[in-house]
């Protein structure tokens, strides 16, 4: 496997992880790379999903930068027009086993990676999937940490509180639905049949596992406003890490930027239907929400890559620190 080329593409490999067939996406700098990134996408997508910020993050930081597409995930021709596959599937364990063998195999295959930072990252249910990894303690094949840093982007750290909240919106919801469908395929079941399962696969319950994998810094970005994984769940995570001494750096986003995309927010359930018949316009939340992870522009991915880069280029977080972006949106 090559560790740097001129291409600027985002390749589709294949590997083998616990016997089964692996897929996934990877981009690969000009130079010796100065380290590797893991990406972990979110619910409904694929790493096709990931293949500009793969291209880009490898480009600009210099890095070998990978994606996986989660085994046993059924993926699906574009239905929304965006020219990007869709996906069905709550596969966070076998999605976290991926990403830490691609990013085993990267390290073995490429000798200029020895004594790099390796970051892994993920995004909505992708938090889930990234901090399953992280929680798994994997090493390299010198018996290190494998992961340096970890940033979760509005990650759904608590799966029982998302798939509660799925379930209880599953009467009314068709989405909310498939949610809860979806996870209890991955857990086997409804939560009162299989809690031991849904405890293995939340990661607010894995702050232990979270520490002990040797980890260097969490940094945690949730916008405020947030209505597909609330707030909340990067505040309790942010105090749990906190409590067994992993250095965090909880980054909260209050106000939207004018460039975001119309996004999932909290507010909007309320005053969706009602803004407009009181107001005779659309309801906008000056407040930032659930980006999506295809966006090149959103106030909340932009942030995500911000601190991805600080990393890359020295920053090392040192305790409970909290920050505040404000994108500064104005109707």
């Amino acid at each position: 496997m090559h560790c740097s080329d001129g291409r600027d593409e985002a390749i589709p490999f294949v590997i083998s992880v616990n016997g089964e067939e692996a897929t996934g996406r990877y981009a690969l700098p000009r130079g010796a790379p100065k380290g590797l990134v893991v990406f972990a996408h979110g619910y409904g997508h694929t790493t096709a999903s990931w293949s500009e910020h793969l291209k880009r993050t490898s480009r600009d930081l210099g890095v070998i930068s990978v994606g996986m597409d989660y085994r046993g995930i059924e993926i699906f021709p574009d239905s929304s027009g965006d020219g990007l596959p869709e996906s069905r599937g709550w596969n966070v364990s076998k999605g976290a086993e991926d990403s830490v063998a691609a990013a085993q195999l990267f390290y073995d295959s490429c000798p200029m990676l020895r004594n790099r930072t390796f970051v892994i990252m993920g995004v909505s249910m992708g938090g889930n999937t990234s901090g399953l990894a992280v929680a798994s303690e994997p090493e390299n094949s010198r018996g290190e940490p494998l992961f340096d840093y970890w940033i979760d982007v509005e990650g759904a750290v608590n799966m029982t509180e998302t798939y509660l909240s799925a379930r209880a919106i599953a009467p009314v919801n068709a989405f909310g639905k498939q949610a809860q469908d979806d996870i209890e395929k991955e857990t086997g079941g409804p939560i009162e049949e299989q809690p031991e399962a849904f405890l293995e696969r939340t990661v607010v319950a894995q702050s232990a596992q979270i520490k002990a994998s040797g980890i260097k810094g969490v940094v945690l970005i949730h916008g405020l406003d947030d209505g597909l994984v609330p707030y909340n769940q990067s505040r309790e995570l942010d105090a749990l890490l906190t409590a067994q001494g992993v250095p965090t750096e909880m980054v909260t986003i209050s106000r939207r930027s004018q460039e975001s995309e119309r996004e999932t927010t909290a507010t909007s359930y309320v005053m969706g239907p009602l803004y407009p018949a009181i107001t005779g316009e659309e309801w906008t939340s000056p407040f930032a929400g659930h980006a999506s992870e295809k966006s090149t522009t959103h106030i909340v991915m932009l942030t995500g890559f911000e601190w991805l880069e600080k990393l890359f280029n020295g920053y090392v977080p040192t305790g409970n620190n909290q920050h505040l972006v404000d994108g500064g949106y104005t109707p």
